[in-house]
C-alpha cells in the first residue's frame, strides 16, 4: 500500500492496528451500503465505526477495494443506494484531503464515473469537494498513475544500464503511451469536475516537459483542453472531440507500429 506523503514521495507504510479487522468490518460495510434492506443511519453504531477506520490508511484503502469490487454488480443503483455511495465518498475523500492519501482519493474518483442513479453518476454529486479544486491533487494523482500503469505493463523489473536495445526502445514507447493515455484520461476528468480552464491548460503543459510525447500527440491533447472546445453552435461538440482524439489515437499508434517493424 502507497500513501502520498506531501513532499512528492510515496510511503509503504501502514498506521493501521489491525488491517485483517478493518479489512473485515469494510467488506461488511460495502455490502451493507449496496443492500437495499438495511439503512445506515448517520448516527448508528456502524456509522461511527466507518468513520473511525476511514481516519487509517488501510480503511481508505479497504473501502475503496471493497467498492471496486462490487460495481461489477451494482452500477446502477436506486436513488437511496447512490445517496449513501455518494455520501460515504464524500466523507472518505475529505479525510484523503487532509492525510494526503492520493492513491485512495484516484480510486474513489474513477469510481464515481462509474456509479449512476437514473442518469445521474456520483462524481455529480461531490463535485464541490475542495479536493478536487487542488492542484497538488492532480498532479500526485496524475503522476501515480503514470508509475503505476508502467510497472503494471512493463515485462521485466531491469535498470536502465542492463536493458537490451530492444527493451529501450520497448520501455520508451512505453512510457509514451502510457502518458498519452492517463493524460487524456486526466483532462476528461478535470472538465468533468469544472476545473478552470486555465489550470488544466497549465497542468497539461507541465507534465508535456516531463513526456517526451510526439508533437502530433500534444495536438491531439491540447484539443481536449476546454479552452480549446466550441460551444453549442452546431459545431464539434467535447464528446466528439474525445471519439475524434480516440481514432486519432489508434491511427497514431498504427503508423508508430508500422515504422517499428519496417525498423
Amino acid at each position: 500500500m502507497t500513501a502520498y506523503n506531501g513532499n512528492g514521495r510515496f510511503s509503504d507504510s501502514c498506521t493501521c492496528v489491525n488491517p485483517g479487522a478493518c479489512s473485515e468490518f469494510m467488506k461488511t460495510y460495502v455490502k451493507a451500503i449496496f443492500d437495499i434492506s438495511v439503512t445506515i443511519s448517520p448516527f448508528s453504531s456502524l456509522r461511527e465505526q466507518y468513520n473511525k477506520l476511514c481516519m487509517q490508511e488501510c480503511g481508505r484503502r479497504e473501502f475503496a477495494r471493497q467498492v471496486t469490487s462490487a460495481r461489477s454488480s451494482n452500477m446502477l443503483l436506486c436513488e437511496s443506494r447512490f445517496l449513501q455511495l455518494a455520501a460515504n465518498f464524500a466523507t472518505i475523500l475529505h479525510i484523503c484531503e487532509q492525510e494526503d492519501d492520493i492513491e485512495s482519493a484516484k480510486v474513489l474518483m474513477i469510481l464515481a464515473f462509474t456509479y449512476q442513479c437514473e442518469g445521474r453518476f456520483v462524481y455529480q454529486e461531490i463535485l464541490s469537494l475542495p479536493i478536487w479544486k487542488s492542484m497538488r491533487f492532480w498532479n500526485a494523482a496524475f503522476l501515480h498513475a503514470v508509475h503505476s500503469e508502467r510497472k503494471l505493463r512493463t515485462s521485466h523489473n531491469k535498470c536502465f544500464s542492463e536493458q537490451t536495445p530492444e527493451q529501450r526502445v520497448e520501455a520508451a514507447e512505453l512510457h509514451k503511451n502510457t502518458f498519452f493515455g492517463q493524460m487524456s484520461s486526466f483532462i476528461t476528468n478535470m472538465k468533468a469536475f469544472q476545473l478552470p480552464a486555465r489550470e488544466i491548460s497549465e497542468f497539461r503543459e507541465k507534465m508535456f516537459i516531463m513526456s517526451e510525447l510526439e508533437e502530433e500527440q500534444k495536438e491531439m491533447l491540447r484539443e481536449l483542453s476546454p479552452d480549446e472546445g466550441k460551444g453549442e453552435n452546431g459545431e464539434v461538440s467535447f464528446s466528439d472531440k474525445i471519439e475524434s482524439l480516440k481514432e486519432r489515437g489508434r491511427s497514431f499508434l498504427q503508423s508508430v507500429s508500422r515504422s517499428l517493424s519496417v525498423d
